[in-house]
């Protein structure tokens, strides 16, 4: 599996987080979509390929893919069917970055695998022919960036006010609300309009990923008693209950993954998962 990774320069580095190059595949039936705030936009570099998506983790319910989508704003993992034939990049936006930059309502993102196209327009169709015949990744990426360059970057306070909770997520609510200057209730606005979710939730996520990071680094040296009070959960049944939520697997079947799988490692977002 090839993997590339591309961090953004600034100033477009405040809207999107990275962009990662997955080409290649492994013999394993599915592959979770983990959330932590922030949009995702999936490019299938292979315009012919299909890819299916089951949003609520449900093999029964499933939506069929192609060319480019939107997703990341799901509260919990996204199952895709593991696809031979796809290559793709995913464009990981900041939380509150892909409306603060697109101007598009977090409310336009209404379902999981909603169309590229259907969002960004018809730009973003020219963009897309253009990467499919990019000559490798790094070409792909510069095309990515120029494309968001275009749009007008506002440095709004409303989007200062969600970047500095993002990146104060760590403290209490309380210690937030009141740097903010703001009330609780404008504040709760603010991230529901710009990243879709409440500040608590987002406390969440960032604690789950925080857990996610601790598993890749440690792999089977994991001292859970710790995970669970460096991380601020009740016990190991709260942080159970809670990884599950997000992942839905078990953090012991999460460790198993890591370990059976390599390239788990590689792309932090996803979880490549074994047949059951």
């Amino acid at each position: 599996m090839q993997v590339h990774k591309h961090t953004p320069k600034f100033p477009l580095s405040n809207f999107i987080e990275h962009m990662v190059y997955v080409k290649g595949s492994l013999p394993i039936p599915y592959l979770k979509e983990l959330p932590d705030g922030g949009v995702n936009l999936v490019i299938e570099l292979n315009d012919k390929t299909v890819n299916t998506i089951y949003p609520e983790g449900n093999l029964q319910k499933k939506h069929e893919v192609k060319r480019a989508w939107i997703s990341g704003l799901q509260k919990q993992a996204i199952l895709y069917k593991n696809n031979t034939d796809s290559t793709i990049i995913s464009v990981r936006f900041t939380t509150g970055g892909f409306f603060c930059l697109t101007k598009i309502p977090i409310t336009a993102i209404d379902h999981v695998g909603i169309e590229a196209e259907a969002l960004l327009g018809r730009s973003f169709s020219h963009l897309y022919e253009r990467i499919i015949n990019a000559s490798g990744s790094s070409e792909m990426f510069a095309l990515i960036e120029n494309y968001f360059l275009q749009y007008r970057m506002d440095h709004s306070t409303e989007h200062e006010i969600v970047r500095f909770i993002d990146e104060n997520i760590d403290k209490p609510i309380d210690w937030l609300i009141h740097k903010s200057g703001y009330s609780q209730k404008h504040v709760i606005h603010l991230l529901k309009k710009h990243a879709g979710f409440s500040p608590k939730y987002l406390q969440r996520l960032y604690r789950f990923q925080l857990v996610i990071k601790e598993v890749q680094n440690q792999q089977n040296k994991i001292d859970w008693f710790s995970v669970v009070h460096r991380y601020g959960y009740y016990d190991q049944a709260h942080l159970i209950k809670d990884f599950s939520h997000f992942s839905g697997i078990s953090p012991t079947d999460y460790v198993n993954s890591q370990a059976a799988i390599a390239e788990n490692s590689l792309v932090s977002d996803m979880i490549l998962k074994l047949p059951s």
